[in-house]
């Protein structure tokens, strides 16, 4: 079961697509009108957070139709988002796309500082929960209707993991609906996208993306041309990569950010891990068999195994600024120390909306006739591209949980159709991005005939969060005045 979580969760940023010429028959179904805007504050929507909402943030909704059709009347889909007014005088929205797939998005953070507030100053700042995910409804559940029962494992020869994730499928379809899940990938997203747009009265779209949400974003740009303004995209999702090479290349990079970690780590007072990269991944092995062998328990009583290790690991190898965090849950994992900071990085870690993230998936990616055996020599070959993860020796690659998804995926990888009316968009990619390479924001920008900003760095979308002032005033500068036009830039 752990190697097809992981892989679900390697493969929620890169995700591919239908070509555009097979989309553009679609009538949005949009409807221009008001969002009936509340305080967050307000008892409805009180629930949507865990702790007080920013003082001043609105929340709404916007509906939508479950199926997208030249006749699409229905609101089945009622979308959560917020609102940030603008602090000085308005001249629009700007709407951020979470990544995932399946991340909540309401009330996206923003860092407060002079750069960003110049954006502020003069757009309302929008958020929103995708469909099926959040606050937004129906919302995607793959848990079983009895917990006391866990599900039963299929005799007549089928393996344990494929039985027990026919268990999870039947599971989805029986919680969340089979005409749901047929209709909640990124298809629907784009066009839910254009629906916020113009319940929000914008005319054309003024939107930042992380991650995934920069697949949604790069195919609003190919369908809706005319209604783009302006798009900042970060941590770049190649569209034209099959769902093989998205992934190889995926490990190639991880493979990549483990090794910069193991040198940064080195360098630290009693790092667990050699400096050389085999030495390491055998002494992160170890680390690893211990714990599945013999768990560590927290002080709270918890167990914390080497499935459950791995999976923060993988995590906060993201960000060089959580690698501290990192270096010091390997200690306390190796020296066996289960204190509350152990504790806390790992809650953090595996909290994730896991449904939303492999329901997209598979709504998106799912080949439910392809070949086996070239699937498993596919498996094999991103297997080995990343080592480091390779701590579960397995003879042979079980299948996955989108092998057996009964749906066909919607969407299949294409070079995008950039239509003249669209005007440049903004890429913004990092050297040693684990999840979504450098070449992945390089490629695009060039299709796109759209600048690209480079930092020269390790980490996976900064866009606006502080990190960089460089990176956020060109940015800021781009969304101000798009018209302008901006250059390639370089940032360290």
């Amino acid at each position: 079961m752990l190697k097809s979580r992981l892989r679900i969760l390697m493969v929620a940023l890169t995700v591919t697509h239908q070509p555009v010429n097979a989309q553009l028959t679609h009538d949005t179904g949009e409807q221009p009108g008001n969002v009936r805007w509340q305080p967050c504050v307000n008892s409805d929507f009180r629930a949507w957070f865990d702790d007080e909402p920013p003082q001043g943030l609105l929340c709404g909704h916007v509906e939508a139709p479950l199926v997208y059709s030249t006749n699409a009347q229905s609101s089945d889909v009622r979308l959560a988002l917020t609102r940030l007014p603008a602090t000085g005088v308005k001249k629009g929205s700007v709407v951020f796309v979470s990544g995932g797939p399946g991340m909540p998005g309401i009330n996206p953070y923003l860092s407060n500082d002079r750069t960003v507030d110049r954006l502020k100053e003069s757009y309302d700042i929008i958020g929103y929960d995708p469909r099926g995910a959040g606050q937004s409804v129906p919302k995607i559940s793959c848990a079983f209707p009895d917990l006391d029962a866990p599900p039963s494992f299929a005799d007549g020869g089928i393996a344990e993991p494929e039985a027990s994730l026919r268990q999870v499928i039947a599971a989805c379809i029986s919680q969340s609906g089979a005409q749901v899940l047929k209709h909640i990938g990124t298809h629907e997203a784009v066009n839910d996208l254009n629906m916020i747009r113009a319940a929000l009265g914008e005319p054309s779209l003024t939107a930042v993306a992380y991650s995934y949400g920069t697949l949604v974003a790069g195919l609003y740009a190919e369908r809706f041309p005319e209604k783009t303004r302006a798009m900042v995209l970060d941590g770049v999702v190649d569209l034209s990569e099959d769902n093989y090479t998205q992934q190889l290349n995926q490990a190639r990079s991880y493979q990549q950010t483990f090794q910069r970690f193991v040198t940064y780590c080195a360098r630290t007072p009693h790092c667990p891990l050699p400096g050389d990269e085999s030495r390491a991944v055998d002494a992160f092995h170890r680390i690893l068999h211990h714990l599945n062998e013999d768990p560590l328990i927290t002080q709270e009583g918890d167990e914390i195994n080497g499935d459950d290790l791995f999976t923060a690991t993988h995590g906060l190898l993201l960000w060089p600024h959580r690698w501290p965090d990192l270096i010091a849950l390997l200690q306390n994992a190796n020296a066996r120390t289960g204190d509350e900071q152990v504790a806390a990085l790992i809650d953090e870690n595996t909290s994730l909306n896991g449904d939303a993230l492999s329901v997209i998936t598979c709504a998106d990616t799912a080949t439910p006739d392809a070949d086996i055996k070239v699937l498993h020599k596919q498996r094999q070959e991103i297997g080995a591209a990343w080592p480091f993860t390779n701590y579960m020796a397995a003879e042979e690659w079980p299948l996955e949980m989108c092998d057996l998804w009964p749906f066909q995926g919607t969407f299949h990888a294409h070079t995008p159709v950039v239509s003249p009316m669209l005007p440049p968009l903004l890429f913004v990619g990092q050297r040693y991005d684990a999840t979504t390479p450098y070449v992945n924001a390089q490629q695009m920008a060039k299709v796109f005939r759209s600048p690209l900003i480079t930092r020269e760095g390790d980490g996976h979308t900064l866009v606006l969060h502080g990190i960089d002032r460089c990176v956020d005033e060109a940015v800021v500068d781009y969304l101000l005045m798009p018209e302008e036009g901006a250059g390639d830039k370089t940032c360290r």
